[in-house]
């Protein structure tokens, strides 16, 4: 298997554990997906390195009280608090640099019992690879399908452009 294979599927297994583990509730595990100062820009914010990331996450309640994985003792028959789902990954690496955009998909259950579709949208992913020959999230920018904005233009970011001191959401340093 070429090497590009090989890193394509390490890059796949990283965003998918971001899933689970978000379905876990362990947030530690996944801030270690990303890069100390990594960027992480979803709806309508822009949080810089580990600690904002950490303080939006716990500001929203998404991490409120992690769940042990299903594969702990007595965990197999527990329900998830929801699902995250990733497809349709479109990974493009060169060397130790990586880009990425995948759809994604968030479920939860409703009292009834009943599933309802929290999130849908498109994950566009810069990744680079470490001294430790692990790859992690750079930058992550999440395009909601269900937010205010029209179709095939950038309307649902355009207005924070002016609000923050990033000129271009795609720049890498």
């Amino acid at each position: 298997m070429s090497d590009d294979w090989v890193d394509k599927l390490a890059i796949r297994e990283l965003l998918e554990r971001y899933m689970r583990f978000n379905d876990d509730g362990d947030i530690e595990k996944v801030i270690e997906l990303f890069e100390p100062d990594a960027r992480y820009q979803v709806v309508g914010r822009i949080m810089r390195g580990h600690a904002e990331m950490r303080a939006f996450w716990v500001e929203n309640g998404w991490f409120e009280g992690g769940l042990a994985p299903w594969t702990a003792p007595g965990r197999l028959l527990i329900q998830p608090r929801s699902v995250h789902m990733t497809s349709n990954p479109i990974i493009e690496v060169n060397g130790d640099r990586a880009n990425c955009e995948s759809d994604f998909l968030v479920a939860d259950r409703r009292p009834d019992g009943r599933a309802r579709i929290m999130l849908i949208g498109r994950y566009r992913d810069r990744l680079r690879r470490g001294a430790d020959g692990g790859w992690r999230i750079k930058i992550r920018t999440g395009v909601s399908v269900a937010r205010p904005g029209e179709a095939g233009t950038d309307s649902e970011w355009r207005a924070l452009l002016g609000q923050t001191g990033i000129d271009d959401f795609e720049a890498v340093e």
